[in-house]
């Protein structure tokens, strides 16, 4: 098999070796017309009287020229700029307020109760921004450097650290 496999690609390689070569549009009167039209073809004006200007050589390529990429001008809205400008200068205000943990370690739950599974565990003096609290003593906490959202009873937590 492997000997099959070397005389295949022996074969693939002389094949590509003869016959791959790329001799392009090579015939006598194609290349004979590629090579006069890469030249510059210079037409001398007539001569001009002397009270005239110097004379002007008009120089022409047979190639054609290639067009300038041509974007319109679009002028930035200065509302928009100003806006964004003054959202970025202008911190938003948390939509709750920051307590601290003030027990050893408290459990972070899906739900505002203990019947819902845990989704993570604070310790003393850690801060959680309370978004609201529930009737039923709970209060749904977000940590902002962590992603994590949840409840925690409201009882363990305090506004001093």
């Amino acid at each position: 098999m492997l000997r099959l496999l070397v005389l295949l690609s022996a074969c693939l390689f002389l094949v590509m070796l003869i016959g791959g070569r790329d001799y392009g549009q090579m015939r006598p009167g194609l290349a004979d017309a590629r090579d006069k039209a890469s030249e510059p073809v210079i037409v001398m004006a007539q001569p001009a009287p002397e009270h005239a200007a110097p004379p002007v050589v008009q120089v022409a390529y047979a190639a054609e020229p290639e067009m300038p990429l041509v974007l319109p001008l679009v002028k930035p809205d200065q509302s928009v700029a100003t806006d964004a400008v003054q959202a970025i200068a202008e911190p938003a205000e948390p939509a709750g307020e920051i307590r601290y943990i003030s027990v050893g370690s408290v459990n972070v739950r899906e739900g505002p109760s203990t019947e819902y599974p845990m989704v993570g565990r604070l310790t003393r003096g850690e801060a959680a921004l309370v978004i609201w609290t529930e009737d039923n003593g709970w209060a749904r906490i977000s940590i902002e450097g962590d992603g994590l959202t949840g409840y925690v009873a409201g009882q363990f937590l305090s506004p001093a650290p």
